[in-house]
């Protein structure tokens, strides 16, 4: 029943109930698969810790495909990589002409190419890119905090400077100077 309702998924376009048969597929083989649907294209993702035979990874992959015949999917853009790598080995593009198994097309894309999907390495290369600029940020803001913080303290110790300083005629009394008287009898 359980293998049924995933079949039903995929035949929907369920990339996760694609993953889920073909890995039932690929596994014994020690290949991972992992799968992303954008408009009509199924992306796949193949990961092993060997480079396993490309050819007879690709009909496999295209013979479930064809054998679930997916409605909204048109097209896949296979690739496979190797665990320890940063990026896809290889990579096959399937043109899924659904009408008769004849109609398949393929079109090969370079090898070593990274094409839509990222790397775990890459992906840390991003989130550690983000994370400096996050600390570059709070840096920048630390250093304004303080410069407006020291500003504050200079305005607020000119203006209690300048209450403190005596103006004149504003109750401080001067001695008063007479004038000077020659010839006083």
């Amino acid at each position: 029943m359980v293998q049924y309702r995933f079949i039903q998924l995929a035949k929907q376009g369920n990339s996760k109930a694609i993953a889920t048969l073909l890995n039932s597929k690929l596994h014994p083989e020690g290949i991972n698969a992992k799968t992303s649907v954008v408009n009509s294209w199924l992306h796949i993702l193949l990961e092993s810790d060997e480079l396993p035979d490309r050819s007879s990874i690709i009909d496999v992959v295209r013979n479930q495909l064809l054998e679930l015949a997916p409605d909204s999917i048109k097209r896949v853009k296979l690739l496979f990589k190797r665990y320890i790598d940063d990026y896809a080995t290889w990579g096959q593009e399937l043109d899924l002409e659904l009408s008769s198994l004849s109609d398949v097309n393929l079109t090969n894309f370079y090898d070593n190419q990274q094409n839509g999907f990222y790397s775990e390495s890459k992906i840390n290369s991003i989130k550690n890119q983000g994370l400096n600029n996050l600390r570059m940020s709070q840096i920048t803001l630390g250093i304004v905090v303080i410069i407006l913080f020291m500003a504050l303290v200079v305005f607020i110790g000119k203006m209690l400077l300048e209450q403190s300083l005596p103006t004149p005629n504003t109750g401080t009394t001067y001695p008063q100077v007479l004038p000077k008287e020659e010839n006083l009898i």
